[in-house]
């Protein structure tokens, strides 16, 4: 099973609501950390992303613990590396700060990742693909594309602070992979005529999508078509009765659902055990802790 993971490794510095800073690797770098852990053996991953000269060798001999991780999609660049500063003002609401920030990877750094059994897209940024990259990618690889939406939604200002902005360009993103996850405040940015989730599956996706809205501590619900009739499903959250870091949250979750997708072909399987693995994540600081991930998960129930 080989599995490309385009989006962008942050440096994260993380002020919780509580508690001590945390500094680690962030972004795709959770949705390594995850699959590595719950799928030690028989699976490839292949990170596509640019790094920064100075980092290069701690990431490199940090992805060296990983001997599931081929390294050919990584590209240095010269300059430093991109930064973000999380501060959390309640448990799960925070601000971000971006600093030394990439440019897009074009299609001339994704074309040569050819015939994986998945492509994840986790915009991390909001700008680590290019539009023009992502639909050659969804014309060749359209049923085995996942894309997390993430801060596609979000602009910047010159100070690198982020704040809400919805796209004019949304739609061409929103149709153009087989499984889109957003969580809720996304969701929120992107329906800007507060339709019902039906409503705007219809409105802006195609029949053969599945969309998947992470709803923190109220669970998770999918919209999808079947028989004609668009169709809403909920999945109730797993208790966390400590909650450390909710930081890549989002990024375990797709990283759960397309493992166990890709192994069972079993949509309600994939969105209950991905709505797992992320719960679990809330009891780990950064990614730091990622040796516990499955005996966080253990540990919960619905």
């Amino acid at each position: 099973m080989k599995i490309a993971i385009i989006g962008t490794i942050n440096k994260d510095l993380i002020l919780p609501f509580q508690g001590s800073s945390i500094q680690s690797f962030g972004g795709i770098y959770y949705t390594i950390s995850a699959l590595s852990t719950l799928a030690p053996q028989g699976v490839t991953l292949i990170p596509i992303s640019f790094v920064g000269e100075e980092i290069h060798p701690k990431l490199s001999a940090l992805l060296e613990g990983f001997p599931s991780v081929e390294k050919q999609g990584l590209q240095t660049l010269a300059q430093k590396h991109h930064e973000v500063i999380l501060e959390y003002v309640s448990p799960e609401e925070r601000t971000e700060k971006a600093l030394f920030n990439f440019p897009s990877l074009e299609w001339k750094q994704i074309k040569k990742i050819k015939n994986a059994d998945f492509y994840m897209v986790n915009m991390i940024t909001g700008w680590d693909l290019s539009l023009n990259a992502f639909q050659k990618l969804s014309k060749k690889y359209f049923n085995k594309l996942y894309l997390d939406v993430h801060f596609l939604v979000m602009g910047i200002n010159k100070l690198g602070k982020r704040f809400p902005q919805r796209p004019d360009n949304i739609e061409k993103w929103l149709r153009g992979a087989r499984f889109i996850q957003m969580n809720e405040r996304e969701f929120n940015i992107v329906n800007d005529k507060n339709l019902h989730e039906s409503d705007f599956f219809r409105e802006y996706m195609r029949p053969e999508q599945i969309l998947i809205i992470t709803l923190a501590n109220k669970g998770v619900k999918i919209v999808f078509e079947k028989n004609s009739m668009v169709r809403n499903k909920n999945f109730s959250a797993y208790t966390v009765n400590r909650i450390e870091d909710v930081t890549g949250c989002g990024d375990v979750f797709g990283a759960a659902f397309v493992y166990e997708y890709l192994k069972k072909q079993d949509l309600y399987a994939a969105v209950n055990f991905a709505n797992k693995a992320a719960a679990a994540n809330c009891m780990l600081k950064g990614t730091n802790e990622f040796e516990l991930l499955l005996a966080r998960m253990a540990e919960l129930h619905s």
